[in-house]
Parts: structure tokens; C-alpha cells; sequence
């Protein structure tokens, strides 16, 4: 008897336990109502999964039933609405010491989270009558992931936090350059891997003073900004600039990158220099998006630029579309996609003469022979089959191509010594490539 008892308390316990705990998994609160009956309705949920706070009709001033809450594992959205007209005490949600993902939208609050030390990724955007945001955050020492900012922050008031390793800082609307100065002193240039701009107008960059090894970059919705300081950027992998709004100034440009993994220009509708930004760019090594540009006429900017080696997957490699002006698409560098993938090359809805047929008839009557100032000595050409590459500082992949642009060789390896006596006599070009060199040589072969 007293066996069944015990297992019958255990069941009932644990049935309870699953209980409480799915009461606690997301929790949706829309009103001063559902705040006010927290406790009645989810008991003293000490760690929540999801928690929102969305403040449909704009009543909301308090929050005072949410003080049993100490961590939200998963995200934490505080959408206090900007038409209440109501001054919020967040100070019910002063015992969080830890959220995932924490965003705050918000018009007018007093209070603060007293307890949270650390965040894996914040996101503060609102309007207050003060104009310190990390107010609310005074014990505040560590953000892992993420931190989007809009509005300002300032020195005196702003807490010292350190970052994780990868660190990725969003910038949403007009950020001044205070707030860029202290951003620049609580964050460690070396953490500092990801940066968004979007949007603002008039902004400095120059304050931030942190960008040298960002390897993803992005700007969208920019205007009257200075950006001239990219030239400091030395790892960038990734850049995406869309809805260019004119008068940004991009200085030399990205002038330490010459090699990128992602490339993605769209939606601009003023007449950028994309050359003039990417003044060095010799290889694209993974996507290349070029779309909705209005003004585009031509693709000289990758004149000179390898595509990718090979596709990473099924998807699009290049993809060149919607740009209504563009009529000329005759480059080099589409015409070496256009040889080693050409189903994943997406060219259309661009003008009457920037489509594959048209690049295919250019690619046809002109091939790339040897690269004007070449570093790289080949010889004897015409060969027999025996070939010294001279002035290879690291070792180089060799992909052979016929006047077919079909590939008939890839090497790895190579210090100086390449043979081709299994190949047929002809004219091939020789793709030679490491991170230093990116050459095409036109080879002939005699039996």
C-alpha cells in the first residue's frame, strides 16, 4: 500500500512539474490585463522559453506580476508601444539575470533590469526622454552575439561591457558620433566581425573607429554618409550594399580587399563607382547578386575578376538581373562562369543586350590571354608538354581550360614544374590561382 502511495505521489508530482513547465514555455501578454494576471494564469514561472510583451491597445504602465521571472532561455521581446502615452515601470522585470535574446521597443520607461548581467544578443530601439539606452541595463557586463542600437548612448552613463568573439553590431536610423566614440571604446576592435548600417542619413563612420577586421559588411537605406574609413578594412569576406540613397561617400574604397566570398549589389538608383569601391577585387570565390540596379550601364568593375572556382551547392552562383539600363555584359568574368557552370548563371530581365546569348557571342570572339603586368613567367610556349612557371611564391591551383572553355586539367600544388604531354596539341588557357595571384595565360601545345 504505502509503494502504491509513493508512486502515485511521484506521478502526480511529475505530472504537475510537465505542468507547470509547459505553462511556463511561451507566454504572450497583450495588455495591462494579462501582466496584472500572470501569477493567476502561469504561476511563479521562474524561467520562461519565450516571453512577449506586445502592448496592443496601449494601456500597459507596469509590470509589476512579472517579478517571479529570473531567465528567459529563448527570446525576450519587449514591445512597449510608442502610442502609449503612459510612462512604463519595466522594474517587474528587475530579477532577469539572463535572456538569450532580448529586444526593447519601447516609447517612455523608468526603471531598469537590475539584475541582468548578461545577454547573448540585445536589440534597444525606441524613443525616450533620455537619451542614455543602456540606463535601463546598469549592471550590464557582458553581450554575447548581438547588439542593435538606434537612437544615441552616451559616455558618462553607458555601461562597460565585453563582447564574444564574433561580434555583430547593428546600427538602425541616425547614430551620432558620441555614440560611435563609446561604442568604439566598449568594443574590442578584434571582436568586432559583422556591421549593419540600415538606414540612416548623415552619418559619420569615421567615429567608429573599430572596423579594421570586419569580414561582413552591410548598408542599406544610406544617404548623405561618410564612409570613407573602409579603406582601413583588411578580412572583409562578405558585402552587401543595397538601396544606395546618394551622396554617400565611400573614400578609396575598400582598397586592402581583393578577394571576397559574397558580393551582393541591388536596389541602388544612383550611378555608383562600384570600381572606385572595390578598387582591387580580383576573385569572387562563393555568390556574386547584381539586381534591381536602375542606373547600371555596365559590368566593367569585374573586369579582371575570377569567378568562382566551382559551386558550393544547386543554387545560383551569379545572378544578374532586373537592372533595366544594363546593355553591356561583356566580361571576362562571365564568360569564365558562363564555361564552368553555366546553368547556374542567371542573366535576365537587364537590357536588350545583357543576356546569355549575347555574352556567349562575345565570349566566343575574344579570350583573355596574358594579364598585363603579370607576376608570373611561363615557359617554353609554344611546349612540347614540359612547362616552369617562375616567380611562384606559394604554391598554385592550375585549372586548363580548351578554347572550348571546357576544362580539360586542374593541378594542385604546383611550385614550377607542370606537364601536359596527355593533352592534344592546341591553344588552352592556363587559370592560375593562390591567395596572392589570380593569372590566365594562354598556353600553346606542338606534337
Amino acid at each position: 500500500m504505502k509503494t502504491i502511495k509513493f508512486v502515485l505521489f511521484n506521478f502526480l508530482f511529475l505530472t504537475c512539474s510537465i505542468s507547470l513547465s509547459s505553462q511556463c514555455d511561451s507566454i504572450v501578454l497583450n495588455n495591462q490585463q494579462d501582466v496584472n494576471q500572470f501569477i493567476s494564469r502561469y504561476g511563479k514561472c521562474k524561467v520562461v522559453n519565450y516571453l512577449i510583451i506586445h502592448d496592443d491597445i496601449a494601456d500597459i504602465s507596469q509590470l509589476d506580476s512579472l517579478y517571479p521571472v529570473e531567465e528567459v532561455k529563448t527570446k525576450l521581446i519587449l514591445d512597449l508601444s510608442r502610442q502609449n502615452k503612459n510612462t512604463i515601470n519595466i522594474n517587474g522585470l528587475g530579477n532577469i539575470k539572463h535572456a538569450k535574446a532580448l529586444s526593447l521597443i519601447y516609447n517612455n520607461m523608468v526603471g531598469s533590469f537590475q539584475d541582468l548581467e548578461s545577454v547573448e544578443t540585445l536589440g534597444i530601439s525606441g524613443y525616450s526622454q533620455y537619451n542614455n539606452q543602456f540606463q535601463y541595463f546598469p549592471n550590464l557586463k557582458h553581450i554575447e552575439n548581438t547588439l542593435g542600437l538606434i537612437k544615441f548612448i552616451t559616455d558618462d552613463k553607458t555601461t562597460h561591457f565585453t563582447t564574444g568573439k564574433n561580434f555583430n553590431l547593428k546600427l538602425y536610423h541616425n547614430i551620432d558620433s558620441t555614440s560611435l566614440k563609446v561604442l568604439s571604446n566598449r568594443i574590442k576592435k578584434s571582436n568586432l566581425k559583422k556591421l549593419t548600417i540600415f538606414p540612416t542619413d548623415s552619418l559619420d563612420l569615421r567615429h567608429l573607429s573599430i572596423i579594421d577586421s570586419i569580414e561582413y559588411l552591410k548598408f542599406a537605406y544610406c544617404a548623405n554618409s561618410n564612409f570613407s574609413n573602409l579603406s582601413s578594412i583588411v578580412t572583409l569576406k562578405s558585402l552587401q550594399l543595397h538601396n544606395d540613397y546618394g551622396n554617400n561617400i565611400y573614400g578609396d574604397g575598400l582598397k586592402y580587399v581583393d578577394s571576397l566570398d559574397y558580393l551582393e549589389l541591388s536596389n541602388n538608383r544612383f550611378d555608383l563607382d562600384y570600381k572606385k569601391i572595390l578598387p582591387n577585387l580580383k576573385s569572387i570565390n562563393g555568390r556574386l547578386g547584381f539586381f534591381y540596379n536602375d542606373v547600371v550601364m555596365n559590368l566593367k568593375f569585374l573586369d579582371n575578376v575570377s569567378p568562382p572556382l566551382e559551386p558550393k551547392d544547386n543554387l545560383f552562383v551569379i545572378r544578374i538581373s532586373d537592372n533595366k539600363r544594363l546593355n553591356d555584359c561583356n566580361t571576362s568574368f562571365l564568360c569564365e562562369a558562363l564555361a564552368r557552370y553555366p546553368n547556374l548563371v542567371e542573366i535576365y530581365n537587364n537590357g536588350p543586350k545583357c543576356t546569355k546569348e549575347e555574352i556567349l557571342k562575345y565570349c566566343q570572339t575574344v579570350h583573355t590571354t596574358q594579364v598585363e603586368h603579370s607576376k608570373l613567367v611561363i615557359g617554353p610556349n609554344p611546349t612540347f608538354g614540359y612547362l616552369n612557371i617562375q616567380n611562384i611564391q606559394n604554391p598554385v591551383s592550375i585549372t586548363i581550360y580548351d578554347m572550348m572553355g571546357q576544362v580539360v586539367k586542374t593541378l594542385k600544388d604546383i611550385h614550377s614544374e607542370v606537364y601536359i604531354d596527355d593533352l592534344p596539341a592546341g591553344m588552352y588557357i592556363f587559370d592560375i590561382r593562390n591567395k596572392e595571384i589570380s593569372e590566365r595565360h594562354k598556353i600553346i601545345k606542338i606534337d
